[in-house]
């Protein structure tokens, strides 16, 4: 075989391994994307496994504290209550954990989801990737799958521990489930904010088509949509209401009637603060219907509180409480989780629409 025929040969053979490798079909795109981000899966990984292990470990602490207290909250005054309620005892530790995992999203989004596409324009990569045998449109859904499947996997391990964790510690201190951080780390709700967060990174990383604006902006957004679910999500369901009977006591001379209705219920109004002023409110007859400040003084005096305490207990006079009942608890993790999934779909759609229109004669 001639020189010529042997370089020739050459030529072909690598120009097959770079059509398999460097786009043409589904082994070349995975080789691909391990390649462009191995170190960030790597680290992914690690951060998963630390985070599982640690929640592991601190659930099985307060899980063994627990029994130690035959079962029931440790009282104060015990080693036992010392031990989990110390400044790095298992009970604030765990606190940081879930805290750690609400926040977990943002990072997949940051460093997986938003370099896809970003990082391929700032590079001026974008034409060399898709101007081989493969679509841009395969590209993306290829590359989204892979690296989708990555981030559903180690936030479905972490959301698994994360959940089991916050049970165990409403179990160890009596506290609701229902309550901001606990009801927000459990039910799989870190597993759908994780994977909508990545899409909502490559969708940024493709409309910005650089890095830095893109994670500006995905922290801003992330920031808002947590303060917006903090604020509404008591309320995605109409509240109860609880009445309290007044009666004489400390709590009610400052003011505070009972606020304990069950132990995973969420409190949206404590109620038991009322006014017997000129505009008398929060105070209710028997029948649980408000009473106004005429109606009021016609059976107790409005104008001294010591007076009115007795004569508003003698009448089971009472204060009203709305909360979310824990059975409810599913449905709220449904309804978090149906619209973080929907603005992932949201953003995966505004990622393909985005990717259609880019001229490859830019880079």
């Amino acid at each position: 075989m001639s020189t010529i025929a042997l370089a020739d040969s050459d030529s072909g053979a690598d120009a097959d391994r770079r059509t398999k490798f460097a786009g043409g079909g589904f082994v070349g795109l995975l080789w691909l994307t391990w390649r462009q981000h191995r170190w960030t899966l790597v680290g992914a990984v690690v951060v998963a496994a630390v985070l599982t292990a640690w929640m592991a470990y601190l659930a099985a602490d307060m899980t063994s504290l627990y029994h130690q207290c035959h079962n029931k909250s440790c009282q104060e005054g015990t080693s036992q209550y010392a031990a989990l309620n110390g400044a790095f005892g298992p009970i604030k530790v765990t606190s940081y954990l879930l805290g750690a995992v609400e926040f977990l999203p943002l990072i997949g989004g940051l460093f997986l989801g938003i370099p896809l596409l970003a990082r391929e324009h700032e590079q001026r990569t974008i034409v060399l990737a898709w101007s081989q045998d493969v679509s841009p449109a395969r590209w993306l859904w290829t590359k989204l799958a892979l690296l989708g499947a990555v981030v559903a996997a180690l936030t479905a391990v972490v959301s698994a521990e994360a959940d089991h964790l916050a049970h165990v510690r409403s179990t160890v201190d009596d506290s609701s489930m229902f309550n901001g951080l606990a009801f927000l780390v459990s039910g799989m709700v870190p597993l759908a904010l994780g994977v909508s967060w990545f899409a909502v990174g490559v969708a940024l990383g493709a409309a910005t088509r650089r890095t830095l604006p893109a994670a500006a902006a995905a922290l801003a957004a992330f920031i808002a949509l947590f303060a917006v679910v903090q604020w509404r999500y008591p309320y995605f369901m109409k509240p109860l209401h609880h009445f309290s009977t007044i009666q004489v006591g400390p709590l009610v001379k400052a003011g505070m009637g009972p606020t304990r209705i069950s132990h995973n219920a969420l409190i949206v109004d404590p109620g038991g603060r009322f006014d017997i002023g000129s505009h008398a409110n929060g105070i209710y007859d028997a029948s649980g219907h408000p009473m106004s400040a005429t109606a009021l003084s016609k059976i107790c005096p409005i104008d001294s509180a010591p007076d009115f305490l007795p004569c508003a207990a003698q009448h089971h006079l009472q204060t009203m409480s709305t909360y979310q009942p824990g059975s409810r608890i599913p449905d709220f993790h449904l309804i978090l989780i149906g619209g973080y999934l929907g603005i992932g779909a949201l953003a995966l759609l505004a990622a393909w629409l985005l990717v259609r229109r880019t001229s490859l004669s830019i880079g």
